[in-house]
């Protein structure tokens, strides 16, 4: 090669990734499943948003499209809501330091505070639900 050529550009290898890679450690497994998590809980909240739409023309002119598909619905997506939950919280327990002059809180403190945070502010809702529905 002489001065005037120019260098070949350097290429990076790229390993090949099967399809199924999730498939082959629990670990990869249940993070892709956290990720799958996201998409029944995307219909539902679209569902949610087009029957609060529906309501604009007041209680009177509300006519849900079907109370028995939406509460099944609801039902089925309530595991996926509480599963990626749970593993948002137990993550980001994990990865926020909260530093303390030299010390950090540890991360089991962290998660504990996020749960039971979790606990209070779905406890004040379900409250608040129960007393405005009488």
């Amino acid at each position: 090669m002489s001065a005037a050529e120019p260098a070949a550009p350097a290429r990076a290898y790229r390993r090949p990734v099967p399809g199924g890679w999730w498939l082959k450690k629990g670990h990869y497994f249940w993070y892709m499943v956290r990720e799958f998590t996201a998409l029944p809980i995307a219909f539902w909240l679209f569902w949610f948003l087009v029957e609060i739409g529906r309501l604009r023309n007041g209680p009177a002119g509300y006519h849900p499209l079907n109370r028995a598909y939406f509460l099944v619905f609801s039902v089925l997506v309530l595991p996926f809501a509480l599963y990626h939950s749970v593993t948002f919280l137990q993550l980001f327990g994990v990865v926020t330091r909260i530093p303390i002059g030299q010390r950090v809180v540890p991360s089991g403190l962290v998660t504990a505070a996020l749960f039971a945070a979790w606990l209070v502010s779905s406890a004040v809702i379900a409250f608040l639900l129960v007393w405005l529905a009488r």
